[in-house]
């Protein structure tokens, strides 16, 4: 009698607890889809490096519910999560015609501005179920939306930029405005990627020089500068909207034997549960800085004799800023909340494990079959791409530490760091020969039946550039795991340049879309179709890939000169034609909507989309 009473309590518990969870599952997708007052996205550089395929039990689906970059997926992604299937959503509709990326502005920032290559501009949307513009003016209490470029320039130019008033044909008074833009004072310039926080109140970026660098927060100030006459924040007290524009600088550590702490090739991955901020340096140290948003940021700094906020106790226990390699740089490091690591490459070719709060007392690396510390033998070149859901890692090799080809690596996400130790990977390669790429590697996108697929089933595309082919290479994934021989398309260039990285989109569901540039030698010939040969951005058609080869044309095509930086989509409806693309070229270029030639912030929009 004891043990049937004890049995129906066990079950009864086990009830209770799991209609708690569908309980409070239900209240965040509520969130997810927007069913409560704005709902800002942000979409920056870390959204392309961590991404979640389908969760495949409702566990899983309970605990992603609550990682802010989970939820910002499914509303950019919209699937059911904050979209209709109308024009009554958020963006408005585009210029018809297919075959021609069309760019809606153009704005000139400065000679030899730019974005940078593989780096990404950062968009702010106040609220997912509308596009707030300057005129006509968003409702009280509410916000227009914007997008922060970093322009790569030093002196007395503006090295950080924000335009507003986005939207043609929704926004009116002309498209863009300048909405604020600022030069901090510091020495150096603004080259990597800038973060956006969620409430759109504050930026942060890191500003470099040859010998040093200082992580910047700024808390703008709407209608405050312009390109010509940039206005420079204050420093000291920078608590609220009331001291703006204002800024905190951090500069780099150079503790534990870090004695050139500059960074031109990693940018900063924030960390919302923490409210800390990852990046590394060219001289092969991980920092890590705490206190971000909370008005008061400062760099952990822990060694033998040294114990700031944020270290373990006693001395030693941990170790911050992290040496990881003496071989080079460190490229754009993720933060893995569930297993709280950081994982990172570098220019020596190893794929790194960091405990985010131990930091330097357990970082271990990856092996290859070779039985060397590295997959990539030159090195890599951009950081790992992350599913989360499937709990595998991506790196992208131009050459690995074999033969020499360009390749893609898939290795499982550690349970510690020291399980990356003796794990060789799944390698799939991207090249016709061992001739290596002239430029960098930059991460792959994954299509969108990979995300929807409930186990990781689907394709990563990778634009593998090297002496023998530049061209799309289509890698198919069954149930997370890759399937070797990749496959290639059509050659995009007639020379060994440099390419992008991929941008993927699906703006209903149906159709699938992925967004990419070259750096010159463009082909100008069917079946891509370049406008010119100087440098192309193009699009192409990815939802079904069954027929994926040297014959696929694009979809869309535009003259880009130098190619472009990373592209950042923002969100699209249901309805053809209906998304926004920002980047900038590489290089100069006119610029129409401001006139005049140079650096260019562009928005561009893909009428065959849908």
């Amino acid at each position: 009698m004891k043990s049937n009473k004890s049995w129906r309590t066990r079950l009864a518990q086990i009830l209770i607890g799991a209609a708690m969870i569908l309980a409070l599952l239900a209240a965040r997708e509520a969130k997810a889809d927007g069913e409560h007052d704005h709902d800002h996205l942000v979409t920056d550089w870390t959204h392309r490096y961590v991404v979640y395929s389908a969760p495949t039990t409702l566990m899983q689906k309970f605990q992603l519910s609550g990682d802010r970059r989970y939820i910002d997926q499914l509303r950019r992604r919209g699937k059911g999560h904050g979209r209709g299937d109308n024009d009554g959503w958020r963006w408005r509709r585009a210029h018809d015609g297919a075959g021609e990326i069309k760019g809606d502005w153009s704005e000139d920032m400065g000679s030899g501005a730019t974005v940078g290559a593989g780096n990404y501009p950062a968009k702010f949307s106040f609220d997912t179920t509308s596009a707030n513009c300057v005129t006509p003016a968003p409702p009280v209490g509410q916000q227009p939306d914007y997008v922060v470029y970093n322009t790569g320039l030093s002196g007395s130019s503006a090295n950080i930029v924000a335009y507003t008033n986005l939207y043609t044909g929704t926004c009116t008074g002309g498209e863009p405005q300048t909405y604020w833009a600022y030069n901090t004072g510091l020495a150096g310039a603004v080259v990597t990627s800038p973060f956006i926080s969620y409430d759109g109140t504050q930026v942060a970026f890191v500003q470099s020089t040859a010998t040093a660098a200082t992580l910047v927060v700024i808390r703008w100030k709407a209608s405050n500068g312009t390109i010509a006459s940039p206005v420079t924040p204050s420093t000291g007290t920078c608590t609220s909207a009331a001291d703006a524009p204002c800024m905190v600088t951090v500069p780099f550590s150079s503790a534990n034997g870090d004695t050139n702490p500059t960074d031109t090739l990693s940018s900063p991955f924030y960390d919302f549960g923490g409210d800390a901020i990852y990046v590394g340096d060219n001289a092969g140290y991980l920092h890590k800085f705490i206190g971000i948003l909370g008005n008061a940021p400062q760099e952990v700094v822990c060694t033998a004799t040294t114990i700031t906020l944020g270290c373990q106790s006693p001395a030693g226990t941990d170790t911050w800023p992290v040496l990881l390699t003496s071989f080079g740089h460190i490229n754009n490091p993720v933060y893995i909340q569930s297993v709280n690591e950081v994982l990172v490459t570098a220019s020596d070719g190893v794929l790194y494990g960091v405990d985010a709060t131990a930091g330097g007392t357990i970082n271990v690396t990856n092996s290859t079959v070779n039985g060397t510390n590295k997959l990539a033998g030159t090195g890599f070149d951009d950081g790992p791409l992350v599913d989360v859901t499937t709990g595998n890692v991506y790196v992208f090799a131009r050459a690995d530490n074999g033969p020499g080809f360009a390749g893609v690596f898939e290795v499982p996400i550690p349970a510690t760091p020291g399980a990356l130790h003796g794990v060789s990977g799944t390698e799939v390669t991207v090249s016709t020969n061992t001739t290596g790429p002239a430029s960098a590697f930059y991460i792959g996108a994954f299509t969108d039946d990979y995300f929807s697929s409930g186990n990781g089933t689907g394709d990563l595309l990778v634009c593998g550039t090297s002496g023998g082919l530049n061209a799309v290479w289509d890698i198919t994934i069954n149930g997370g795991a890759v399937s070797p021989p990749a496959v290639a398309g059509p050659a995009m260039t007639t020379a060994n340049v440099g390419c992008s990285p991929i941008t993927e989109f699906s703006a209903d569901g149906i159709t699938d879309t992925i967004f990419l540039s070259v750096a010159g030698s463009a082909v100008t010939a069917a079946p891509v179709s370049c406008p010119s040969a100087s440098g192309c951005i193009m699009s192409y058609d990815v939802t079904d890939l069954s027929t994926w080869g040297a014959t696929s044309a694009t979809a869309a095509r535009a003259a880009e000169t130098g190619g472009t930086s990373g592209i950042v989509i923002d969100n699209g409806s249901g309805s053809a034609g209906a998304s926004q693309i920002y980047f900038t070229p590489l290089a100069d270029q006119l610029c129409t909507t401001s006139g005049g030639t140079g650096g260019c912030a562009i928005q561009a929009s893909q009428s065959a989309l849908d």
